[in-house]
């Protein structure tokens, strides 16, 4: 069963950006890869952040329909399924502990270069590294007291919230 992460101080990002980088050479690396770039985004790239440990990646494709069958077979070899939830102008991938709890170690954002998407996303990546005592702040407000799918529900209204200001 899926749980709630629980959430930390990231007092070394370090790890973190190893991880990353691994990571990054696997995407590029894939075989006629579509991936143009990558960024580590979220709280595992802050030292200080409010974090729950899940690795976040945004990937930068050229064409989102360029993420072919062949593409998601070769990131399903690597680790990484794909969620399907009713995103928009964007494919999520994680990477689980296992495939009995469902619990993400790693979490692949895909949008197309150029896109409202990506400039969303880093827009997003900047505020929380200005803000982080107000994003830890609020990350410890919510997480005694909701459920996994409240908690990202919340968290995702409240970067909305504070890009539109």
């Amino acid at each position: 069963m899926k749980v709630k992460p629980n959430n930390f101080i990231n007092y070394s990002p370090d790890r973190y950006v190893s991880e990353y980088k691994i990571i990054q050479q696997s995407l590029l690396n894939l075989l006629d890869s579509p991936v143009i770039k990558t960024y580590h985004i979220g709280s595992t790239a802050i030292e200080g952040a409010n974090t729950s440990g899940i690795i976040d990646i945004l990937v930068i494709v050229k064409r989102l329909h360029e993420i072919t069958t062949l593409d998601e077979k070769r990131l399903n070899l690597s680790g990484f399924y794909r969620l399907h939830h009713p995103y928009k102008k964007k494919c999520v991938f994680s990477q689980f502990d296992s495939l009995k709890t469902l619990n993400e170690q790693v979490r692949l954002h895909i949008v197309e270069k150029d896109s409202k998407k990506q400039v969303q996303y880093l827009e997003g990546q900047r505020y929380l590294l200005n803000h982080i005592t107000e994003y830890n702040h609020f990350k410890q407000k919510i997480d005694a007291h909701l459920n996994l799918k409240q908690y990202e529900d919340e968290k995702s209204s409240w970067f909305h919230q504070c890009l539109s200001v």
